[in-house]
């Protein structure tokens, strides 16, 4: 999906803004590559403004201060362009002209939140204007939550009212997002031409892809996992070449033992199983200790990365493999080594 903004400081009055905002749209939708496109007062993921109380119909308005929700003016076409599920109920349509009886859809946290168990469709509420003449709002749909106010920001209850209805409070609606069929930036050009047979002093800001948008609001997390994803297989790398070392070591330094066993008539089998099993028995607990302190710390990175779902198992036999083969290899190979050797050479090891 392509995005950008305009100005409507040019356009105060409420027909002429929405006019020229449906204007906008059908002349975008006619470039070659586009799908649809839709207009919104704030992209996606971006802001956290537009925000106001509401009342719901039977509500007492000591209740007012408590209840607070991003407001979304949106065209017909947006919530579809931009991919929302419905829920339950409908998205706008043509239907949906101005008038002293609007509709609204609200998130599903919106509708959680209030309706639990039962339906919100139908239900009615005030929107940032509460006194006799302001509007009542009826539910016609509910859409899955979208992260409105960012990536990384808490869900926030949602509610989208179509242009046309928007008259009474808050009638922009500055953003237009496009979902395409190609390249979404090879269309930018073509975009601002099109902009530019209504208005040719309108002026296009932020022109940017969802991806782009979602990509810089996760870059530093993004940029912290791969530093500690570096970090966590240098530490492998450091743990295996001790592991090896030490458990190496420790064997290499019982070889006159070996010696003896052999001159007391112990096969090479019974050396390697017997030396090889009491290493392997402690990396077997170490690794029991360090995947307890594991499960702990991918539970603590749960809080602090966006998206991290800890996949236990497959980190856990990955690197319990990797620490079990070196930790056989260091155990066996000198184990064997030294069953290969002459017994009176073995004792006189020391």
């Amino acid at each position: 999906m392509l995005t950008f903004e305009t100005s409507l400081f040019r356009y105060p009055e409420f027909d002429r803004r929405v006019a020229y905002i449906n204007a906008q749209l059908d002349k975008v939708r006619a470039i070659p590559g586009v799908i649809n496109a839709g207009a919104v007062s704030r992209i996606p993921f971006t802001n956290t403004a537009d925000a106001t109380f509401y009342l719901l119909d039977g509500q007492a308005r000591n209740d007012i201060p408590k209840q607070v929700a991003l407001m979304r003016n949106v065209s017909r076409d947006y919530l579809p362009t931009i991919g929302a599920r419905l829920v339950e109920g409908r998205f706008f349509d043509i239907s949906d002209q101005k008038s002293d009886s609007p509709v609204a859809i609200v998130s599903e946290l919106f509708a959680k939140r209030h309706f639990p168990g039962s339906s919100p469709l139908g239900k009615r509420f005030k929107y940032g204007e509460f006194g006799d003449k302001g509007y009542w709002y009826t539910v016609v749909g509910v859409v899955k939550q979208i992260r409105e106010a960012g990536v990384l920001e808490a869900e926030k209850p949602v509610i989208y009212r179509v242009l046309e209805q928007c008259d009474q409070i808050g009638a922009g609606a500055n953003a237009i997002v496009i979902r395409t069929s190609v390249e979404p930036t090879s269309i930018t050009s073509a975009v601002r031409q099109a902009i530019w047979s209504l208005d040719r002093n309108q002026p296009l800001a932020r022109i940017q892809t969802s991806e782009d948008i979602v990509g810089r609001q996760l870059s530093t997390p993004s940029q912290s996992s791969t530093l500690l994803g570096a970090f966590a297989l240098f530490a492998l790398l450091l743990a295996s070449i001790g592991l090896y070392g030490v458990l190496s070591y420790a064997v290499t330094q019982r070889t006159n033992e070996i010696g003896i066993r052999i001159a007391l008539g112990a096969t090479s089998r019974e050396i390697l199983l017997s030396f090889g099993g009491r290493g392997l028995l402690l990396t077997l607990v170490g690794l029991a200790i360090g995947s307890v302190l594991a499960v702990l710390a991918a539970r603590l990175m749960t809080t602090l990365f966006y998206g991290f779902v800890p996949h236990y198992v497959p980190a856990a036999a990955a690197v319990s493999v990797i620490l079990v083969s070196v930790a056989a290899i260091a155990c066996f190979v000198p184990a064997y080594r030294a069953s290969r050797i002459d017994p009176l050479v073995a004792l006189r090891h020391e």
